[in-house]
């Protein structure tokens, strides 16, 4: 079994799950996997459970060995190349994912994300005035996803309120199936242009527009994706 060393947090681990894709399809890897974060470890585990060769073992301190991040940098992608012999990344993964038919979702539908991250500093929430315009301004049915941190407008919009209800594996066929998705950056957003659906993003701070360069801007497959307000 090969292993990995391997850091970040959840939308970090599904990167590294596009990195590890070619190889994790044909044989079972280890990721030796520093979150710094006990809170986050059950999400990662079941993000890399989305392909079953791959097995996690978290550990306590990054190893001083070279990780697998959560980024496309050049750099990085080139010393990881040259320590794990890793190809090409495969940036539209396919999972199997199951059905929805139990949520009841519309025909069609955009999804809405109104909270990213799951700590400072990385937390990030859209305003409720930027909640009701996507809602005012949507001319398909809303699914909101996520976690709920806050009250929606009381209006009454066509929404179907998901949040705290999905597994990783639901809320990923969810946005799969969408036609657009609103958010921010992080973990969704990276599941939304994987799977070739455009997204909007509300980028926050000077922390999420270098994180936008070296996942989202850093190759054209998810860069074509990708609208920034």
């Amino acid at each position: 079994m090969k292993t990995y060393y391997t850091t970040g947090t959840i939308g970090d681990a599904y990167v590294i799950v596009c990195k590890l894709y070619a190889v994790a399809k044909q044989e079972r890897v280890l990721c030796k996997h520093y979150s710094g974060f006990e809170g986050v470890q059950q999400a990662i585990r079941e993000i890399y459970s989305l392909i079953p060769n791959i097995n996690v073992e978290f550990i306590n301190k990054r190893s001083s060995d070279i990780n697998v991040w959560g980024t496309f940098e050049s750099r990085q992608l080139e010393r990881e190349r040259n320590r794990y012999g890793l190809k090409q990344p495969e940036y539209y993964p396919e999972f199997e994912l199951g059905n929805l038919n139990h949520f009841n979702l519309p025909e069609t539908y955009v999804t809405l994300q109104i909270k990213a991250g799951t700590h400072a500093p990385y937390s990030r929430s859209l305003s409720i005035d930027t909640v009701r315009e996507i809602l005012s301004g949507s001319k398909l049915p809303v699914v909101i996803i996520g976690e709920k941190t806050t009250d929606l407008p009381i209006e009454n919009f066509n929404i179907l309120d998901l949040r705290d209800k999905t597994t990783i594996k639901e809320v990923i066929n969810i946005i799969k199936n969408s036609s657009y998705f609103y958010g921010l950056l992080g973990f969704l957003s990276f599941v939304a242009v994987s799977h070739e659906i455009m997204s909007d993003l509300w980028i926050k701070s000077q922390l999420d527009i270098n994180a936008v360069k070296i996942r989202q801007e850093a190759v054209k497959e998810w860069w074509k994706f990708l609208i920034k307000r």
